[in-house]
């Protein structure tokens, strides 16, 4: 067996006595002699490479004690930092809360009178009588006569809280009204800027970006409709809602003329998830392009 060589020890340099023992170790500056610790592992006498990494381990710690309690300040420090932002996200999300509250309730309030004179006439339902019992009111057609400044609101609102969830609500809300009142372009200058607040891998990112998606589809532009809808295809994080994605970036390419492209995104669409309505969507738009009709 190889006789076990004992390792100088360099003199520290800290408020630990620079005096060696004997062996070459440190000694206790309290007792004049070598520290417990350190004669504990020295009598070892076949020590391993794990107990030898120790031994200089517990060496380093004792002859940078200063360092060492720097380090662990530094952590607790980065600690409280997480903490201190995390809980200042949430107070602020909550009070981005509480503030679109009485918006969004002022807004659907206007909103669901429009909606039940519309469902009430494709189901046959008698409008007038609705119109009369208060319960429904029919759209003008004008956005500034039919909301007011409610969905200006909103677009400011969403400017104030942009990075919050419910500043990318308010820009979801206000650019939905703009579109069915056939202004896209509106829509997407105020839906850009919540959009770039928001991680595309995050539930509400990924919700604005299939929004964002779908009004550059409405204003004619499919090309950065495409690669909007990517950026949710490229994320694990929201696979529900690749199908949705994959079709709709289908529907655009075949409007394109790329029916290559188009087939392959209702493929992806359809087996996606075969329960979904977009997978069964996408399957009925494959076979029609598949067969030529």
């Amino acid at each position: 067996m190889a006789k076990d060589t004992k390792r100088p020890v360099p003199p520290s340099s800290n408020s630990i006595s620079t005096s060696a023992g004997k062996s070459g170790a440190p000694l206790d500056p309290k007792t004049g002699s070598e520290t417990e610790l350190h004669k504990e592992l020295e009598a070892i006498r076949e020590r391993d490479f794990l107990q030898e990494g120790m031994l200089s381990f517990v060496e380093f710690l004792e002859a940078n004690k200063a360092l060492v309690a720097g380090l662990v300040v530094i952590a607790l420090l980065a600690g409280v930092g997480v903490i201190g932002w995390d809980f200042f996200s949430q107070r602020k999300e909550m009070s981005a809360q509480e503030s679109f509250y009485a918006l969004e309730k002022t807004y659907s309030e206007k909103r669901e009178k429009y909606d039940q004179a519309k469902y009430g006439a494709l189901t046959g339902a008698k409008v007038a009588d609705l119109i009369k019992a208060g319960t429904a009111v029919e759209a003008s057609g004008d956005l500034t006569k039919d909301y007011g400044t409610i969905v200006d609101e909103l677009e400011s609102f969403a400017s104030k809280h942009k990075g919050t969830t419910a500043g990318v609500q308010a820009a979801l809300l206000a650019a939905e009204t703009r579109v069915q009142y056939k202004q896209p372009d509106q829509a997407l200058t105020s839906l850009e800027s919540s959009v770039s607040a928001t991680k595309a891998n995050s539930l509400i990112g990924g919700l604005a970006r299939m929004a964002k998606g779908n009004v550059q589809a409405v204003g004619g532009h499919c090309d950065q409709a495409l690669k909007t809808w990517e950026e949710v295809l490229s994320s694990k994080d929201i696979a529900f809602l690749h199908s949705e994605a994959a079709l709709r970036a289908g529907l655009c390419l075949e409007k394109a003329g790329d029916k290559p492209k188009a087939i392959e995104m209702y493929r992806k669409a359809a087996g996606d998830s075969e329960k979904s309505t977009s997978a069964q969507t996408a399957k009925t738009l494959l076979r029609a392009l598949e067969l030529g009709t």
